[in-house]
């Protein structure tokens, strides 16, 4: 293998691995990307040279998890695939729980989507059951995929 464009520490591919599968990412072929991702030099998309070390975005399908380039962020914020919020606590993609105070239980849920690299609240609801039907209805209607 060639030299590391990068200083790189002992335990980056151990903490990568762990974000990658954390994030969703499918690692069948892990050795595999995770070798294209060290040596990359340039985005695969635009052709940017790397200048840094995090200057590099591992894009992928964030519904099946497969991976597709390595890109600069600029190109990765750029990409049509706009994803649902996906650390949640409802069990339900892009729906999550929000201390609310002014709530007579406490929270609310709320439904954010993330639109070309920006986080968006849609809708905000106590009852969890109808924001799901809401948001369901809301991305049929907005042709939004994850």
């Amino acid at each position: 293998m060639n030299e590391l464009p990068f200083k790189i520490s002992k335990k980056h591919k151990t903490d990568t691995k762990f974000n990658w599968k954390r994030i969703g990412l499918n690692l069948n072929n892990f050795e595999e990307i995770y070798n294209k991702y060290i040596y990359a030099t340039h985005c695969q998309l635009c052709y940017k040279q790397f200048e840094k070390s995090c200057d590099r975005q591992m894009e992928h399908c964030h519904e099946t998890g497969q991976f597709r380039n390595i890109v600069c962020r600029k190109c990765n914020q750029k990409k049509f695939d706009v994803k649902i919020k996906s650390n949640n606590t409802s069990g339900y993609k892009g729906i999550s729980k929000q201390k609310d105070l002014t709530c007579k239980q406490g929270f609310c849920w709320i439904f954010q989507v993330r639109i070309n690299g920006k986080k968006k609240t849609i809708k905000t609801s106590v009852n969890f059951d109808k924001l799901v039907k809401f948001a369901e209805q809301w991305k049929k209607d907005n042709n939004y995929y994850t």
